[in-house]
């Protein structure tokens, strides 16, 4: 009972402990089209008997069109309206190609061909300067990971369906949950297990050291899309609290190998640490300035404009910026300012 009880306590004592937390943006930060959209349309369109000549750009131009009327219709991907993402986006499918081949010629299946040739990685590649982004949050991550130690967390908040996910781990990222974890505490007091037994269902699908990124926020998941406020503020409730139980790390093993001793000192570990909410500073990166920028400085986060040096092919782009904005040419020179905040931050904090 020893144990047990320390994990009452720490849950009702917790330790405040100062956060950095680094938010991304996904399609058009971390990755992009492998081809361009069009070409891609054509392709799946063609396998599934299209056999008209279709023009790449007439294609561009009423996908647009269909996407910016269901999107107006049926906003956030038909969230609570239709019956999935799956749906909404053969909606669209079938409208750009009615207006090219008459409706009679859209094939049944090619809503869902496209659906998920888009849910994976044979439609995207990430960008060059991701991989060496990572390796240097890792390393920001290790250098205040001590036990008791500040918290640096990175998490993904998006315009999009839950396919993002399908998506990242194909482009060889691993992210964490995209909702609130509960840890299956009935599994460890169903019966009493030897000490040593493992126990693999109290951390499955929680927290992983390897996790490039610790979240995932969607804004269909959410329920609001990018600029509203309400998609940081819904990942500020929803998911920054279960984040100092991740903590744990400090104990951590497979969670095949996490004995009932080891799972309730984890546990004990994790409860014991919660977000500061005076001593939080939340950056987020993106390259949509009004979704991103000035929706995340609405909420009172820092921001970063993220301009590549490439024309964008993405269907809601707006290009529109504020000559004021803080702006940066690569994920690279993101780094630099991260590292450069995140010691600022921490210093701050412990004079």
């Amino acid at each position: 009972m020893g144990k047990l009880r320390d994990v009452f306590h720490a849950l009702a004592n917790p330790r405040m402990v100062p956060s950095f937390i680094i938010t991304l943006d996904a399609l058009g930060t971390l990755y992009k089209f492998r081809e361009p959209i069009s070409k891609q349309y054509i392709n799946v369109a063609q396998k599934c008997g299209v056999h008209d000549r279709l023009d790449p750009a007439a294609l561009d131009k009423a996908f647009r069109s269909s996407f910016k009327h269901y999107n107006a219709e049926y906003p956030n991907y038909g969230k609570g309206r239709l019956e999935g993402p799956e749906e909404w986006w053969t909606k669209v499918v079938n409208q750009a190609f009615s207006e090219l081949i008459g409706q009679d010629k859209v094939p049944k299946k090619l809503g869902t061909k496209l659906y998920h040739h888009f849910s994976s990685g044979a439609a995207y590649k990430l960008y060059p300067d991701v991989q060496p982004f990572l390796q240097s949050i890792r390393a920001l991550k290790d250098r205040y990971g001590q036990s008791g130690g500040p918290l640096v967390l990175t998490g993904i908040v998006t315009n999009s369906d839950p396919r993002v996910r399908l998506v990242l781990q194909d482009l060889g990222l691993q992210v964490g949950p995209s909702e609130p974890v509960r840890f299956a505490v009935r599994s460890m007091f169903a019966r009493a297990p030897a000490p040593n037994e493992p126990m693999p269902m109290v951390f499955e699908g929680f927290y992983n050291p390897r996790n490039d990124f610790d979240f995932l926020w969607t804004s269909y998941e959410s329920g609001h899309e990018k600029p509203d406020a309400r998609i940081w503020r819904s990942a500020k409730h929803s998911m920054l609290p279960m984040m100092p139980f991740a903590r744990s790390e400090a104990s951590y093993a497979a969670s095949t190998e996490l004995s009932q001793r080891s799972a309730f000192e984890a546990m004990r570990q994790g409860l014991d640490l919660t977000l500061d909410p005076r001593n939080l500073m939340w950056i987020h990166i993106g390259d949509d300035f009004k979704r991103d920028y000035v929706g995340a400085k609405k909420e009172g986060l820092n921001a970063l404009l993220l301009k590549r040096d490439e024309v964008s092919t993405l269907l809601h782009k707006d290009d529109a910026i504020d000559d004021e904005a803080e702006t940066v040419t690569s994920l690279t020179e993101a780094t630099m300012v991260l590292n450069m905040m995140a010691q600022d931050h921490f210093r701050e904090v412990q004079s």
